[in-house]
């Protein structure tokens, strides 16, 4: 506290603990600020690395001031970073991605083409396949019915022997029946 009409001083800081003075030093063994009494022959620092309270604390601002440059610089690089690179990084990914797109709709599209194709051609075979089934029973209906034909022909044939030849001309005629009619039985 300071009188009235005298010039004001700095506040005083923590007292020491121990003595009641005020922490004026700092003990860098310890690594804490001391009083007089402590960084003195009989205090607990003696024989401590010791500086006063004031030079150590220029060094931490010129620390704390060394500190805030780097982090201004950091700030600026990144700073120009973001408004250099990045942007040309994100046109590329848009022209990468647009490419990737392209390729890919240029891929489908053939592949649909070749499915297409592929279609087609199935398609056409299976077609052509039906074709030949309809035509191989068309084929063979004819054959049947060819042959059912030859069959009621030579029916008939035998029918009209039964009726109009007697039992002496069957009996005659049997091994000429048989030699005839057999080719056409028999297949």
């Amino acid at each position: 506290m300071s009188a009235e009409g005298a010039e004001p001083g700095p506040e005083p800081g923590p007292l020491c603990p121990e003595h009641g003075q005020a922490l004026s030093w700092f003990c860098r063994s310890e690594r804490r600020p001391v009083c007089a009494a402590c960084a003195g022959l009989g205090g607990r620092c003696r024989g401590h690395r010791i500086r006063r309270a004031e030079e150590r604390a220029e060094e931490l601002r010129n620390k704390i001031v060394d500190q805030c440059e780097r982090l201004q610089l950091q700030s600026a690089a990144i700073t120009k970073y973001v408004a250099d690179v990045l942007p040309g990084k994100n046109q590329r990914a848009v022209s990468m991605a647009s490419a990737a797109r392209e390729l890919v709709i240029q891929r489908l599209s053939l592949v649909r083409s070749l499915c297409e194709s592929e279609e087609q051609r199935l398609l056409e075979q299976v077609h052509g396949e039906e074709e030949r089934a309809h035509q191989s029973i068309l084929t063979q209906r004819v054959h049947w019915a060819e042959a059912l034909q030859k069959l009621d022909t030579i029916r008939t044939s035998l029918v009209g022997m039964l009726t109009h030849l007697d039992d002496l001309q069957l009996i005659q005629k049997e091994q000429e029946i048989f030699e005839r009619h057999r080719g056409h039985t028999d297949r």
